[in-house]
């Protein structure tokens, strides 16, 4: 509205408009004045409010007239004061109603940039309240507020300015009387509190704790309460005095808005966790994917944890200590000295710290397992101060965290001296825990690749001592290579029953002539095939029975079986079969499989069946693998690989266990007149029972060559029965010695059982092995003549101090 010239009126301060002007307003609002006459003439004439408005609003003139002849200048201001105060309320409703109503946009745009402005993860949230309270101030038309937050004890309230807390003054909020002030009453009791004259209230003797709070008159004061309950702070608004005081109207506009800000800052803190989740996954992340990188050089992962322990809570120093609980100690000497190089902190090593498990902050923490957070470490009588003594450095406050693998507190981190000044918060010990895990599990597979490193370091050592025991020498793998025979013994390899006992030192030389007569001379380097055989030769212990010397009579036998069945087998097979039966008992200890399993026996571990013949294969490979022994290197990898599968099977079918079964099913197959040669399962089955032939064939041999293998054979099983003697255990008739007198009857048993069904059935599929079933019903006959008799001397012959026949088990 535009000023015209004319005389001012003057009321207070404010300026009015002339006369002229006023009077204009008037007439724009009629309804006010028609108001007024209605009141003064209703008495006089029976004319009702609705019917004097009625007719001014149809008559417009006749108030313009009334008012201009009868009303004077000073009811004229009146009105126009009246007209301005509810223009001015208007205004301020509308104002209001912004704030009030959440679906107006100005207000929402509003709001909300601020919102948007602080969620930025390293934003201050008292800072975003501070300015959501100042739009409160402008909805309830506040001349100014005041903004106070719980203190670090919870009894106490502190001044935030947008500058931080002022000053850093804490005001207390004293159990009794809680009316001091305004702001502490709201704070004790969480309730709004609306105090419409300051002065003529005599509830709070301190008032606002403002130095000029003579000029406030009204004061509205609300608890910030979280959605859990928890007071944060408290909003004081304040309007100063000549102005109209709060009322229900601006207290429920407050508590409306306030209720939103407080909603805003929840929904900041959310949004601000998960940028901090999503951070600390990133750290975490980076964490792992550095530890495992240094998992190799145990300082430097110990090195990491620290650096990212100190990053994560941001602590000035760090110690890591390892936890031995064989002498219960913690230990360390790798040291935080406090310098960086490069922006990195540099650790020093040092003589190792050790000290009880019992003493200081870090010792609970390994004992228990639990977090100690300490914000005064010298006044804490747990603080061990013989490190600080040690380093030179001043400890104020701690966070000690323990470093858990499988329920076991394996290491403790200590970060010491937070970098803001305060103590260690439990924010930070959350993190931390997040991270332990990450340290724990680094740690845990460090140690496991350390002691697997030191359990590697051991075999080779081993290794190396084993191959300098168990590898031939030069001398005698030479000495092989230049050794012949005599005509006379080479005839007598070509017989089943031939006794090689007396040729110990040709035993080598057998076996080699025995392979290039089967397999040509140039079937093999004759270097490797000398180292080979010399190095088995080293690899069989000097058991009473399982030894050397039965190799060498197995690998005889197998020779003539193929010498007698020429065009039966191929070269690759012939090969296999010589070598698995010189290698069928490598490194026999002179146990059965059962007793290994009995007591539990590493290879037991290893091998949960046929034991030993799945050792004894092993032992095969690795002198294969030995350098220059490898007689099978001129192969193509196809034949090498099949080769190894012929010996593994062979050298299995040793196992007596599974000879019953075998055998059982070759015989079925000849009854039905089925066994095809060329059938790669009935092939299997049938070099399966010439393995377990050539295994018992000192059956076969001549009686005194047959009753003295008895002996040895006992002898081993006697020592095995001694041993579970030892143990508190009754062995089996067999392996007990103080038995023996029933050694006859059981070979009788063992025969008829065992080795006649297995020469039976080999000389079913090739005849002209048959000789070794006649030499087997000969010797029965033997044990079916001493077991008949009584006479002491015989069975003393008979039945010897040593062992007996029979591989019932390897």
């Amino acid at each position: 509205m535009k000023r015209r010239k004319g005389r001012n009126l003057n009321w207070g301060n404010e300026s009015l408009l002339p006369c002229e002007d006023a009077l204009k307003e008037v007439q724009c609002g009629r309804r006010v004045c028609a108001t007024l006459i209605a009141t003064r003439f209703q008495d006089d004439y029976g004319l009702t409010d609705e019917k004097v408005k009625s007719y001014l609003s149809l008559h417009s003139n006749v108030l313009d007239e009334f008012v201009a002849e009868n009303v004077n200048i000073e009811t004229v201001e009146r009105w126009l004061l009246k007209k301005q105060s509810r223009q001015d309320g208007k205004a301020n409703f509308q104002n209001i109603n912004r704030y009030l109503n959440p679906n107006m946009q100005a207000v929402v745009y509003e709001l909300n940039s601020h919102v948007e402005q602080r969620m930025d993860p390293g934003s201050d949230n008292r800072l975003l309240l501070f300015e959501l309270c100042n739009i409160i101030k402008t909805a309830t038309t506040a001349d100014e507020f005041s903004l106070y937050f719980v203190g670090d004890c919870s009894n106490s309230l502190c001044l935030f300015t947008p500058m931080g807390f002022k000053d850093q003054q804490q005001r207390p909020v004293p159990a009794e009387p809680y009316g001091l002030t305004i702001a502490s009453y709201v704070a004790k009791f969480r309730k709004t509190l609306l105090v419409p004259d300051l002065f003529e209230d005599n509830r709070f003797p301190k008032g606002t704790w403002l130095s000029s709070a003579t000029s406030i008159q009204s004061v509205l004061c609300l608890p910030m309460v979280t959605a859990s309950n928890d007071l944060i702070g408290v909003l004081e608004l304040r309007r100063q005095r000549g102005r109209n005081p709060f009322d229900s109207e601006q207290q429920q506009i407050a508590t409306a808005n306030l209720a939103w800000a407080l909603v805003a800052l929840h929904q900041v803190q959310i949004s601000k966790g998960l940028t901090k989740q999503s951070e600390m996954n990133d750290f975490l992340l980076d964490v792992s994917k550095t530890y495992f990188d240094n998992i190799l050089a145990i300082d430097s992962l110990l090195e990491h944890i620290m650096i990212n322990a100190k990053n994560l809570v941001n602590a000035d120093r760090c110690a890591f200590f390892q936890v031995d609980h064989t002498k219960q100690e913690l230990y360390s000497d790798l040291f935080d000295i406090g310098e960086e190089k490069e922006g990195k902190p540099v650790f020093k090593k040092t003589k190792e710290i050790r000290f009880s498990i019992d003493k200081g902050i870090a010792g609970q923490v390994a004992r228990t397992g639990e977090v100690l957070n300490i914000p005064d470490a010298y006044a804490d009588p747990r603080f061990n101060r013989e490190v600080d003594l040690y380093t030179g450095y001043t400890t104020r406050n701690i966070l000690c965290m323990p470093i858990v693998s499988r329920g076991v507190v394996i290491g403790v981190v200590q970060m010491v001296n937070k970098m803001s000044g305060n103590a260690f918060t439990e924010a930070d010990e959350n993190n931390f825990k997040m991270f332990a895990v990450f340290c724990a599990l680094a740690l845990h597979c460090a140690n496991m690749y350390h002691r697997i490193q030191q359990s590697e370091c051991i075999y080779r050592v081993t290794m190396e001592k084993l191959a300098y025991h168990s590898i031939c020498t030069t001398d005698e793998w030479q000495g092989l290579m230049r050794s012949t025979l005599p005509k006379s013994l080479c005839k007598e390899l070509e017989q089943f029953h031939f006794d090689i006992s007396p040729y110990e030192d040709h035993w080598p030389t057998f076996f080699v002539y025995m392979v290039h007569n089967s397999c040509g001379k140039t079937s093999f380097d004759l270097e490797k095939l000398c180292r080979f055989t010399m190095s088995v030769k080293k690899n069989y212990r000097r058991v009473p029975y399982h030894n050397w010397k039965h190799a060498i009579t197995v690998a005889h036998c197998m020779y003539n079986i193929l010498q007698k069945v020429q065009g039966t087998f191929s070269q690759l097979e012939r090969k296999g079969l010589l070598v698995a039966c010189l290698c069928h008992d490598l490194d026999h200890r002179g146990y059965t499989n059962s007793y290994l399993h009995k007591f539990d026996h590493p290879l037991a571990a290893l091998y949960s069946t046929s034991t030993m013949e799945q050792h004894h294969f092993s032992q095969t490979v690795a002198i294969l693998q030995l350098e220059g022994h490898n007689i099978f290197s001129n192969l193509s990898s196809d034949d090498y690989e099949q080769l190894l599968e012929i010996i593994r099977k062979a050298i299995i079918a040793t196992d007596l266990a599974l000879y019953f079964g075998n055998r059982k099913q070759l015989a079925d197959l000849l009854e039905a007149g089925a066994l095809d040669i060329n059938n790669q399962t009935h092939r299997d089955r049938m070099i399966g029972l010439m393995m377990t032939a050539c295994d018992l064939c000192s059956v076969t041999k001549f009686w005194p060559v047959c009753k003295a293998t008895t002996n040895d054979i006992y002898s081993e099983f006697w020592g095995e029965g001694d041993d579970m003697k030892k143990m508190g255990m009754q062995p089996i008739p067999m392996m007990d010695r103080e038995k023996n007198e029933e050694i006859p009857s059981g070979q009788v048993v063992f025969f008829n059982s065992v080795a006649l069904p297995c020469y039976r059935t080999l000389a079913e599929i090739f005849p002209t092995t048959s000789q070794l079933l006649k030499s087997c019903r000969e010797n029965l006959a033997q044990w079916e003549k001493i077991a008949r008799t009584s006479e002491t001397s015989d069975q003393g012959q008979a039945a010897p101090s040593k062992n007996v026949p029979v591989k019932i088990e390897n």
